[in-house]
């Protein structure tokens, strides 16, 4: 480019999709600039199944999202950069421990009562482990295909597609980048338990509902109200004894790129370390990975590329860690003299266990990805053209968990002594497991692309084969003399085990793609994918997957040229069929189970070893099949100021595997397999909104937010035919379960004794709706609640400030009309949620918040209701980063293309309903999750 300047001019360099980046002339002839995508609202081209499109012609529902993007959150697991950013997926993190702290990804909600997990296409290779493995920083962009865009996948693609690109290299001198970062963690929440005398109190009153004589007497009380014999009478805050104020993770990554007119090049490595919360702990995860990516013009006409990419990820853990929520605070975590004590009556102490003292379990695993790839333009044909590509991955993982017995101590006052207790085996004993996997990929495909006058053709036919292998081996041996040799051959042969399998699994695939543009105007694509898959019976493994999408640009009408402020509006249309094969391969075979119980066979009566038959086999078994409509619109507006993506759909899903025994008696033996018979509905709409100005040279900033709605409904599945309407789960969103209706609490034995209420109703207890009017509460009075604890909403809100050299990035983002049953067994079998304590009933409060708080979830008062039913919905300050990049003038001088340093945070603040636990990771009945992480984090990208 040219461009007639002053030395003290500044360059502003923009361009849809990426980052502006300004550059001060300072009397320099010559200044190149390499932009950063940012891809706020997807940029001009997009990756969609097997190639790219123009987003100005695109017509099905894919959301993209650059790497730059997904670089500012400070999180060891890739998939947790997603959340807040794309319109359509739900990233829901349930857990922060180091080598689970991942995402569970759903592509517009739940479609299925089967397997949820969309396809992972990393590369163009479908099906590939380790996404998140992958080094944020080697990613150039993140598409989701939502509608019939995912049916160029066929029998993989009913819950969606995510398709993760890695950078190339380019054309130009090597340019050598380094990033580093620290960041510390620690947990969004962590609930307040009872004090001891508060539990004291609490522990009294609890078996005072049992008619039993108080367990602590008022002396006891006060001595753990004010600390005077310790010893005796401790005051244990489990959480401050075994919970860290912070831990840590760091994150280093190298990459070189670059390239000859010839041979472009990309090559990266990085390294990644997680720690854990205890104190004591050694949880620690950690990932070593590489990347290459080689392209490679052979002639003209042939380009040859080749990707290599590997990583090892080794996790570390103690074997019988657990939470210390629940410990007695009556209780001692470790004694002056150093002796540990013990938390519960199962002699658990979350303190001293989170080391290796009760062994460890080591998971280790390998993953190397291969390809060659290769792009032939024909010659004699303008715009016909060969590609094709082979794929071999390979995964070796290892897995190695060591139990050691270890002590723990009571006190006994009477004799001063420490009376030892033995927890875990009486022995060490090993088991270890491994697991070798292999898939193999290999496509080849003819394409054709060409312009006639007005109209554009773009079409491809291709085939593929894939092969899956498996081997899995285990060993388990007890009773080993000496902690010091954790080796199979060191255990007793007495009572060791073995075991071990071996599968395949293969897919044959015939598919291609139409697309026709007429002006840019009138725009429709057409799928089809012929999808074979050994998992189903000879006579039915293939399977017909069609998609159209059409799209018409009403913007370049000749009667809209007058609306000055839309530069760009299309409207949208797409329908498709897809399937979802994810199940347990070969149910269509009679299966038999190896037993020890045989017979008797010869002269020596001894037991032979014996088989039984097992599920019975379903030799119609197919795929489940999802049938979605979707229509959209696409609006630039005011030059780009504001940008509007906006689509409604329906899926619904048929074929999907579920059981006849709801209504076939158990009492008639039968072990039925799993039949193609359940119907499910989801439907809802999504948005995606940015608003971007350039205010002067120094400051420009960008506004967006997305928001996605969806719900689903059983339409069919197999229930008895005498369950109560209320009960039945057709016609209610998945998820959806049992409980009893909450209508007040029982203040009297008055109120007890005239109203319908269940054999052993206490005074305070929950009175529970009489839904069959039979004036009995009974399992019949359940009533299946349409409260799931999957989001209904899911939504981002994001503000992106440039000024001068800084930068400022905020990312909103939350949950909406998602419930979570949170009941957790207080009191005798352990301590108690303060709040919990504090509300509970009494003669001090007698109109209570809460009713009688019990340990046996058997009672009366504890039985599944919807008063403990909590909604998980919130708002997360998900995250935020501030960055600097250091003066060119500067770095010029050290031979730096660019510094830039930079703090950023994740989890940072939530704003909801539940203050006992983080509502997004609120698992089970008693919320006994290994609790998400905030992160605070500092780093720094060199650029040379």
């Amino acid at each position: 480019y040219q461009i007639d300047t002053e030395p003290d001019d500044i360059l502003v360099f923009s361009y849809v999709g990426y980052g502006i980046t300004e550059v001060p002339i300072e009397g320099r002839d010559v200044i190149d600039v390499t932009l950063s995508a940012e891809a706020l609202m997807g940029g001009e081209i997009v990756v969609v199944g097997y190639g790219v499109q123009e987003k100005a012609t695109l017509t099905g529902s894919v959301t993209q999202v650059g790497g730059a993007n997904l670089e500012k959150s400070p999180t060891v697991g890739f998939s947790n950069s997603f959340s807040g950013r794309m319109p359509g997926l739900v990233a829901l993190n349930r857990t922060g421990e180091p080598g689970e702290d991942f995402s569970n990804l759903l592509i517009r909600g739940r479609s299925t009562l089967g397997n949820t997990n969309p396809l992972i296409v990393i590369d163009g290779v479908a099906g590939r482990e380790g996404l998140n493995s992958i080094n944020p920083r080697d990613v150039e962009s993140v598409s989701i295909l939502k509608d019939a865009s995912a049916a160029i996948y066929g029998a993989q693609a009913a819950n969606g597609v995510i398709l993760v690109t890695t950078k190339r290299g380019e054309t130009g001198k090597p340019t050598i980048r380094y990033s580093a970062n620290q960041g510390f963690l620690q947990p969004t929440r962590t609930p307040e338990m009872a004090d001891a005398a508060t539990y004291a109190d609490f522990l009294n009153y609890q078996v005072g509902l049992y008619n039993q004589s108080p367990v602590h007497s008022e002396e006891d009380i006060q001595k753990f109200r004010n600390g005077t014999d310790p010893l005796t009478h401790p005051n244990t805050d489990w959480i401050d004894e075994g919970i860290k104020d912070f831990n840590t993770q760091s994150q280093q990554s190298l990459s070189i790129g670059g390239g000859s007119d010839n041979v472009r090049y990309y090559v990266s490595g990085n390294y990644s370390n997680q720690n854990g919360i205890f104190k004591n702990g050694t949880h620690n995860y950690n990932v070593l990975g590489g990347r290459v990516n080689i392209d490679t013009d052979v002639t003209e006409n042939l380009m040859v590329s080749v990707d290599l990419s590997v990583s090892e990820d080794n996790q570390h853990q103690p074997n019988s860690s657990s939470l210390p929520y629940r410990g007695y605070p009556t209780q001692t975590a470790t004694y002056e003299n150093g002796l540990p004590g013990y938390s519960l009556d199962t002699f658990e102490n979350p303190v001293y266990l989170a080391s290796d003292v009760a062994g460890f379990e080591d998971n280790k695993t390998n993953l190397y990805q291969t390809s060659v790839s290769f792009e032939y333009e024909l010659p004699f044909v303008e715009g016909l053209g060969i590609d094709g590509r082979i794929s071999y991955d390979k995964v070796h993982a290892d897995s190695k968990e060591w139990e050691k017995p270890y002590t723990l101590y009571g006190y006994d006052s009477e004799t001063d002594t420490y009376l030892p207790n033995s927890g875990g085996p009486s022995m060490p004993q090993l088991e270890q497991r491994m697991r070798f996997s292999s898939m193999t990929n290999g496509n080849i495909r003819i394409k054709y692309s060409t312009e006639i006058k007005d109209h554009k053709f773009d079409a491809f036919a291709a085939v593929e084969q894939t092969e899956h292998n498996s081997n899995f081996l285990e060993a388990f041996r007890k009773n080993y003399q000496t902690t010091v040799v954790n080796q199979i051959f060191a255990g007793s042969s007495v009572n060791m085990n073995t075991d071990g399998s071996a599968s395949k699994f293969t897919r044959r695939n015939y598919f291609g793609r139409f697309g026709y543009h007429y002006k840019g105007k009138y725009l429709v694509d057409f799928t089809v994918r012929y999808d074979g898959s050994s998992a189903f019976p000879k006579d039915g493994r293939f399977g017909f997957f069609p998609g159209v999408s059409a799209g018409w640009v009403i913007s370049e009408e000749a009667f809209f040229q007058g609306v000055d402020f839309v530069n760009h509006l299309k409207f949208r249309g797409s329908w498709g069929q897809m399937g979802n094969d994810a199940i347990a391969p070969f149910q269509y075979l009679a299966t038999y189970n190896l037993n020890s119980r045989g017979a008797v066979f010869g002269t020596d009566k001894t037991l032979r070893q014996g088989t039984s038959r097992s599920v019975e086999p379903n030799p119609n078994i197919t795929w489940e099949v999802a049938k979605t409509s979707n229509i959209g619109l696409d609006a630039e507006l005011w030059e780009g100021r504001l940008n509007l993506t906006l689509d409604a759909f329906q899926t619904k899903r048929s074929n999907i595997l579920a059981s006849r025994n709801a209504s076939i008696p158990r009492y008639t033996g039968l072990e039925l397999p799993d039949e193609n018979i359940g119907i499910v509905e989801n439907k809802g709409f999504e948005f995606q909104l940015e608003h971007r100005r350039i205010i002067n040279n120094d400051f420009t900033y960008a506004i967006r937010g997305n928001m996605s709605y969806s719900r689903n409904k059983i339409i069919h599945i197999d229930e008895a035919a005498d369950i109560p309407e209320w009960q039945k789960a057709e016609g209610m969103p998945m998820g959806s379960d049992l409980y009893y209706n909450a209508i007040g609490i029982f203040r009297s034995q008055q109120e007890i004794d005239s109203s319908p209420a269940p054999s052993g109703t206490r005074v305070n207890d929950l009175q529970y709706e009489d839904v069959n009017g039979d004036g009995e509460i009974n399992a019949l009075d359940r009533k299946r609640l349409s409260k799931s604890p999957i989001p209904e909403i899911v939504f981002g809100s994001g503000i992106s400030l440039w000024y001068n050299n800084f930068e400022l990035d905020i990312l909103l983002q939350g949950q909406a009309r998602a419930w979570r049953y949170f009941y957790m067994p207080q009191g005798i079998f352990g301590n108690v949620l303060q709040d919990f304590a504090e509300n509970r009933p009494g003669p001090d409060n007698p109109d209570s918040k809460l009713p009688n708080i019990y340990s046996d979830e058997g009672e009366v008062g504890a039985w599944d209701s919807n008063f403990w039913l909590y909604n998980a919905s919130f708002l997360r300050l998900k995250n935020v980063e501030l960055g600097y990049s250091i003066p060119a003038d500067l770095t010029d001088q050290l031979g730096i293309q660019n510094v830039r340093v930079y703090v950023n945070g994740l989890n940072l603040m939530t704003f909801d309903k539940f203050d006992y636990f983080d509502p997004e990771g609120l698992g089970g009945n008693r919320a006994s999750f290994y609790p998400q992480n905030r992160v605070f984090n500092i780093g720094i990208n060199i650029s040379i």
